[in-house]
């Protein structure tokens, strides 16, 4: 099936009549019948009813028309939009985001970024948690975001540091934990700290504190959720809470964080193929790196 058989049915089923249809598309009626015999020969569908005074659809016919009519101008659409590409010299720059990622500081990297690369595409899309490195190799991400807890060797990825998270205890602001500055691990003991089981969760990939450590402190940590969603909802009922690192301004409306004070931070880096010679994404981790310096800077200034 070609996408000329596909104009020559779409043509036809349009006008409902072959001559109408040659004209159309600037061919002769010949070449029209014959590109509908293939077509029908290829599906094995008989698609129209022909009579030496009208041409009719079948209902096969009309449903295959409806499913495909849009077809050919979607492929004309997708060529011309990728000559366009071509042409200007654009290309596209894939970057992974992690959930609770600092969205703001992301948008003025990209920003900066682009003001030196003002034809490159950047899509933004989700990680997995699961195995974010296996998407940088198989080329679904040009650049990703990882925590240190993620891996131990991986030559064939470059690392660069970014920035620190410290983990902070997430909770109701009801619960009477919430008022205080500061908390340590000791300080969770009675309290329902919601863990996970699955791999693909951001709790996983967060690797705060082990269920052992939790349990020795005297932890409730009965409560399994399969993503973070489920342990925000926790939260938000007062019937539990989590441990998940994240910067002082990120957050989420109507529950209250207090820093892990005894639970060393987690090192968040950037990483590409260490064998990418791509000067787009040398330079989007040059001007991620550039960005969080000064932004620790600043705030070690601030203190």
């Amino acid at each position: 099936m070609t996408i000329y058989q596909l104009q020559c049915f779409v043509a036809v089923a349009e006008e409902l009549n072959f001559s109408a249809a040659a004209a159309r598309l600037f061919t002769t009626q010949p070449s029209i019948t014959y590109q509908i015999s293939a077509l029908e020969k290829e599906t094995g569908l008989h698609l129209f009813e022909r009579t030496t005074r009208r041409t009719k659809l079948t209902p096969a016919g009309t449903a295959f028309y409806q499913d495909i009519k849009h077809i050919p101008d979607y492929y004309e659409a997708s060529v011309q939009k990728a000559q366009l590409i071509q042409t200007s010299n654009h290309s596209r720059l894939v970057v992974g985001l992690r959930k609770l990622f600092d969205y703001q500081s992301m948008a003025k990297t990209i920003t900066r970024f682009q003001k030196i690369y003002p034809d490159v595409v950047v899509d933004i899309v989700p990680q997995s948690n699961h195995r974010p490195l296996d998407e940088l190799r198989s080329g679904k991400l040009d650049i990703g975001f990882f925590y240190d807890t993620e891996h131990s060797n991986a030559p064939d990825i470059s690392f660069y540091p970014l920035f620190v998270m410290p983990y902070h205890v997430w909770m109701n602001p009801k619960n009477p934990l919430a008022d205080r500055k500061e908390l340590r691990l000791s300080d969770l003991k009675g309290q329902a700290v919601v863990t996970t089981d699955s791999f693909e969760s951001y709790l996983y990939a967060c690797r705060g504190p082990s269920l052992q450590e939790l349990m020795r402190v005297g932890a409730d940590v009965s409560r399994s959720v399969p993503s973070l969603e489920g342990a925000l909802l926790e939260i938000q009922m007062n019937t539990g809470m989590a441990i998940i690192p994240c910067l002082e301004k990120a957050g989420v409306p109507g529950i209250a964080r207090v820093k892990l004070v005894d639970f060393a931070p987690v090192q968040v880096e950037i990483g590409a193929l260490h064998n990418s010679n791509r000067a787009d994404v040398q330079m989007f981790i040059e001007v991620s790196k550039e960005y969080y310096e000064n932004m620790m800077l600043e705030s070690i200034q601030k203190r």
